[in-house]
């Protein structure tokens, strides 16, 4: 598999965690291929990893199956901050080309409630607001589950009318950032600008703002007794 081609894009671990892949490197000394990669979420203070191309197309045996040990996930695309973040640190951004997509394709599926910690969940949840919200119209609209299942829409919808009700009441203070910030989709820069901010001021009102609504989140979990989280796979 170390013939296999690695683009840029979103990959789930063997582990179910996400990286994102920026790049293709080669080795000065050697000639051998390796990965530029990093962690997703993306984190405020970004680390910047590589592996081998050898390693990454690995398999690997989890629970006595083989499984790839990175596969990409091609339904995840990189947001126009994430993309303005990787830029800033010197890396080139993916390019895109226009595509004339069909119906389901354009909202083609992703994994709810998959996060392995509340923070990572409230993040989700917001760096994917407005994909959310426009699939859960078109789902209304069309009267049928497009490119989603049935309890992923469950998921979809439980997960959108606790983050709204949560503006309008406990997160009030934060809702007029929220909505520049994701619904808008302005970046923090931008924000700042914006505002006349600088950016470590707007990162620490980031941070406030998702510490807010990960422990709504899992206030709710413990209140209902159940938890949204993923369960990391058992080696």
């Amino acid at each position: 598999m170390a013939d296999r081609k690695i683009r840029a894009g979103y990959y789930r671990r063997y582990d179910r965690k996400v990286v994102y892949v920026i790049s293709l490197a080669i080795d000065a000394d050697t000639g051998e291929e390796s990965v530029i990669w990093t962690t997703y979420p993306f984190a405020d203070v970004p680390k910047y990893y590589t592996s081998s191309k050898k390693s990454f197309c690995a398999f690997v045996e989890v629970d006595g199956e083989r499984k790839s040990k990175y596969k990409r996930m091609l339904n995840m695309k990189i947001s126009g901050e994430a993309i303005e973040q990787l830029e800033e640190e010197g890396f080139r951004g993916p390019v895109r080309k226009r595509k004339n997509w069909q119906l389901d394709e354009a909202y083609d599926s992703r994994e709810y409630q998959q996060s392995l910690t509340y923070h990572a969940y409230a993040k989700d949840l917001c760096e994917h607001y407005n994909f959310d919200r426009n699939k859960y119209r078109l789902c209304v609209k069309e009267k049928r589950f497009v490119a989603i299942t049935k309890s992923d829409f469950a998921k979809l919808k439980e997960d959108l009318q606790f983050l709204d009700n949560a503006l309008k009441t406990v997160l009030t203070a934060y809702r007029d950032y929220f909505r520049e910030r994701f619904v808008d989709g302005l970046s923090i820069r931008r924000y700042a600008k914006a505002h006349q901010l600088n950016r470590g001021s707007v990162d620490y009102q980031q941070k406030k703002f998702f510490s807010a609504l990960a422990s709504l989140l899992k206030e709710r979990d413990e209140a209902e007794g159940t938890c949204r989280l993923l369960k990391p796979v058992q080696k």
